[in-house]
């Protein structure tokens, strides 16, 4: 297998983890209480989710399904929370390597207007707006909670407002709430001391950004040999 085809396939990788990652059933706002008590409009099944386990390569999309043109400005906007629903049962930490786990994406800026000062999406449209930095993951440091059991709820808010017939933007901005929810999955039923280092060389040891780093470092070198060949 040559250089070219080896990058090729860690390419690749990369791509289809970030879709797949993403992929939640969406469910009824009124199948759990817990969508109803972070104001949820938009609502996900996340899964079971053990000790340990981490999730990363998120994103967010911004879907204008109105008859009217939508804007957003970034200084209105609040990035997404990983809350914890498990009480003392469980407990989750942002793992990252600089001081921010979300950035706006290209797609976005690409829609910024100079005339509003923000970014405009026409009806019918949608974008990828937000997304997780590659070294970025939620760790679910802690879970001694029930099979089943709500341990935690990912909130993408985002601030909108209308376009109206004649131009004006409207001044309050709907906030609307996508929710993301997950149970816990196989308990320990003790509690277990992991300490993560949350230096910029560390990445979640699973999934697919420590699969990625192995990658990488195998190709390096083939690199470099055939450099000086």
């Amino acid at each position: 297998m040559n250089t070219k085809r080896i990058l090729l396939l860690i390419i690749t990788f990369v791509f289809t983890s970030g879709i797949a990652s993403g992929d939640y059933s969406e469910v009824e706002c009124s199948s759990d209480p817990s969508f109803e008590a972070y104001s949820c409009n938009q609502c996900f099944n996340g899964g079971t989710k053990a000790q340990g386990d981490n999730i990363g390569l998120l994103s967010d999309d911004w879907v204008n399904s109105t008859s009217s043109s939508q804007l957003i400005y970034k200084e209105e906007q609040e990035d997404p929370e990983m809350i914890n629903l498990g009480g003392g049962d469980s407990s989750w930490s942002e793992v990252k390597s600089g001081e921010t786990f979300w950035e706006y994406t290209k797609e976005l800026n690409d829609l910024y207007s100079e005339d509003d000062g923000g970014y405009i999406l026409a009806p019918g449209s949608k974008v990828t707006w937000l997304s997780s930095k590659l070294d970025s993951a939620y760790s679910l440091d802690k879970n001694t909670a029930e099979t089943g059991k709500n341990i935690g709820m990912l909130v993408y808010p985002i601030a909108v407002h209308n376009v109206l017939s004649d131009g004006d933007v409207t001044i309050d901005a709907d906030i609307h709430n996508e929710c993301v929810l997950f149970k816990s999955g196989e308990s320990t039923g003790t509690e277990v001391n992991t300490t993560i280092n949350k230096t910029p060389n560390n990445l979640p040891n699973t999934g697919p950004e420590h699969i990625l780093l192995v990658l990488l470092s195998l190709v390096i070198p083939v690199l470099i040999m055939r450099r000086r060949k």
